[in-house]
């Protein structure tokens, strides 16, 4: 038998990883809706709350924060990316 138990919620954790995904272009800003914001600020540490609440999440510089009551409930937030770099190729 496993000794291994889930680990508590980490909603901070989980949507900067989704955020900072190493296959996808890096992360713009992150959207997310109030109820989620508001559970994500009881967990943090006070520092990373106040970072949070100034509108950063994630260590130094962070990734911008937008509370986005619009989003749909799931999953809660979203994740806007920079748009790709390099020369456009048009059709003719």
């Amino acid at each position: 038998m496993s000794t291994i138990h889930w680990a508590r919620p980490d909603i901070a954790g989980d949507v900067l990883a989704i955020a900072r995904d190493r296959h996808a272009a890096p992360p713009r800003e992150i959207r997310i809706r109030p109820e989620l914001h508001a559970c994500m600020l009881a967990q943090l540490d006070p520092a990373a709350r106040a970072a949070v609440e100034r509108g950063t999440l994630g260590a130094p510089p962070g990734v911008p924060l937008v509370v986005d009551p619009e989003l749909p409930a799931f999953p809660g937030f979203e994740v806007v990316r920079a748009r790709p770099a390099g020369p456009r190729v048009h059709a003719a």
